[in-house]
């Protein structure tokens, strides 16, 4: 596996210090045959992603970066996984046209499903981290502890309510779709909340587990024992034209 330079998350974005996509082994115990692969996509960089505001349920749509993303990420996934058996999407617009530009060139239909959506922050929704950091610290503080049995966010979901929905909708999905391989639109938080489930961690380690905008992570997930294998993490180098333009032009200003 390869560790990727991570770029801001919707969930994920707490206003902590960037961490490097980390390697964890196989478990003991690997998938049955009848598991499915996942091949997980965050969605592309947003206007919230720039701004640094708190993106659950806030439906904002891509930013320009993050138009350039999905032409080079489509173009990868087609190259790589145009095989899989069916293209699942979150109905959120960011994660809904970056399925629609992978769709486009493996002539999938989007199949759209509410249980893929972010986390819902309830009144903390869209407001952007500097006003958390400074307002709301202690849930900051209370999301990432352990010891806090069902962590809620005001007016919003709770930490074991969207556990249990990324659980769900990973094993309707792996069920339908046993021995086959599908492809994934979602975003950052449902992506790292499955990573805890995978390796047996708590829910509140989630953010440990860095997911790029418009990264690719791979999965077997058997939804008859609740065993799976992270094949790959927060890939991007499909992305790396990009990266590299951004640098060049960094570099050229005076």
């Amino acid at each position: 596996m390869r560790s990727t330079s991570p770029h801001m998350r919707d969930a994920e974005d707490m206003g902590q210090p960037a961490a490097s996509p980390i390697e964890v082994p196989l478990p003991a115990v690997e998938p049955g045959p009848t598991a499915a692969t996942l091949h997980l996509v965050r969605h592309a960089e947003t206007g919230d992603n720039l701004a640094m505001r708190l993106s659950g349920w806030t439906d904002t749509d891509l930013s320009p970066k993050g138009e350039e993303q999905i032409a080079l990420l489509a173009d990868h996934f087609n190259r790589e996984h145009g095989h899989i058996d069916a293209l699942y999407a979150s109905p959120l617009i960011r994660a809904r046209r970056t399925a629609e530009a992978i769709a486009a060139l493996t002539g999938h239909q989007p199949i759209l499903m509410d249980d893929l959506r972010e986390m819902y922050f309830g009144e903390l929704d869209g407001l952007p981290f500097e006003d958390l950091k400074e307002a709301y610290a202690h849930l900051l503080k209370a999301d990432e502890d352990s010891a806090i049995d069902d962590f809620v966010w005001p007016s919003g979901e709770s930490r074991s309510g969207f556990t249990a929905r990324v659980l769900r909708v990973t094993d309707a999905i792996a069920h339908r779709h046993a021995g086959r391989a599908v492809g994934i639109v979602t975003h950052g938080g449902v992506i790292a909340t499955l990573l805890t489930i995978v390796h047996g961690e708590s829910a509140a380690n989630w953010r440990k587990w860095v997911v790029p905008n418009a990264s690719l992570t791979e999965l077997l997930w058997d939804p008859s024992t609740h065993i799976g294998a992270m094949l790959s993490h927060g890939e991007t180098g499909h992305l790396a034209s990009l990266d590299a333009y951004e640098t060049r032009d960094a570099d050229e200003v005076p």
